[in-house]
């Protein structure tokens, strides 16, 4: 879609567009939308089929592992513990293998599809993207990081409700 619409634009700056370029341009989006649309459809799809499959997989796990320990499993967890675990816990899951799994392999997949695309047009700057674009993810990690150190700072440095501060505490 980006190089028809790139294509048009060079047409229409160099004063040769003609009707077929338009037309080309409209059916090329429509048809790079379709594809979008399709394909982000079957991407939700697998992902609900796969945190879906994990779930009741670890769902029969922790089942099995009840049966075979017996009542004894008692002395060693609450049956509140067990029961949020494979409700709750599991449920947890479905983030991590429906959203974060794809964009991890996708972060991977993203330099190397774009490298090659842009190669066609410029080495060079298919290149730096090919070295930088994976520094994204690892630069947002780093201010997380940061961020989180930041705030635990501050919230172990605020005083907790109901003890008093050492301003307002006189003796």
């Amino acid at each position: 879609m980006m190089l028809s619409i790139a294509n048009l634009l060079d047409k229409l700056l160099n004063k040769s567009a003609a009707g077929g370029d338009y037309l080309f341009a409209v059916i090329a989006a429509g048809c790079s939308l379709a594809v979008r649309y399709i394909c982000s459809r079957v991407q939700e799809r697998c992902s609900y089929l796969s945190s879906r499959s994990v779930k009741k997989k670890l769902r029969e796990l922790i089942f099995r592992k009840l049966l075979r320990l017996g009542t004894a499993y008692r002395e060693s967890v609450p049956t509140s513990e067990i029961v949020q675990l494979s409700v709750e816990g599991v449920d947890q899951l479905e983030t991590y293998y429906g959203q974060f799994l794809p964009q991890f392999f996708y972060s991977f997949l993203a330099p190397i599809t774009l490298f090659s695309v842009l190669s066609f047009v410029t080495m060079k700057a298919a290149a730096v993207l090919l070295v930088c674009v994976p520094l994204i993810p690892a630069a947002i990690i780093a201010v997380q990081k940061i961020a989180k150190r930041l705030l635990g700072n501050y919230w172990g440095s605020t005083p907790r409700s109901g003890t008093p501060s050492s301003k307002t505490c006189k003796a």
